[in-house]
């Protein structure tokens, strides 16, 4: 893929891979610096097939914020607290976000992959490297998890 694909690949994804990794992260920052970092990977190594490439863009952001997590342990509480009071006010004044937030990080991501980046079953278990299986009976139980704390809302 050339630089100016990237680009305009830049432009119409970051939107929506932005609140996705938002959605599943629930931080900001974090997410911020995860699509950023995704896009680096891509300009550095592209993906071997340029299907679905917010998907792409998406899984590797996931990792990149995986593995940043740490060095964020060294922010002053205030400073977390006031990250993650931003970001609850604002998943609290949506339903979607209130009910994303009662499930695990591996069940928001497919969930979100799934239902938010429109990712089948296959795509989203190739994208992270599980079963097609796997993909359905987390988001069986992340489903059901939601219908949960939505009837005792």
């Amino acid at each position: 893929m050339q630089r100016d694909e990237w680009e305009a690949l830049y432009r119409n994804a970051v939107p929506r891979v932005y609140r996705g990794l938002l959605a599943t992260l629930r931080d900001p920052a974090l997410a911020e610096d995860a699509l950023h970092e995704a896009f680096i990977e891509g300009l550095r190594n592209p993906p071997a097939r340029n299907e679905n490439l917010p998907g792409w863009l998406f899984r590797v952001g996931l990792r990149k914020a995986r593995r940043q997590r740490w060095p964020f342990s060294s922010l002053s509480g205030r400073d977390r607290r006031a990250a993650a009071d931003e970001i609850a006010g604002m998943l609290e004044r949506l339903e979607a976000g209130r009910l994303l937030a009662l499930l695990t990080e591996r069940q928001r991501a497919l969930v979100v992959a799934h239902y938010y980046l429109g990712l089948t079953y296959a795509e989203t278990a190739t994208l992270f490297g599980v079963r097609p299986g796997t993909v359905s009976a987390t988001v069986a139980q992340a489903l059901a998890r939601m219908r949960k704390g939505a009837s005792h809302a």
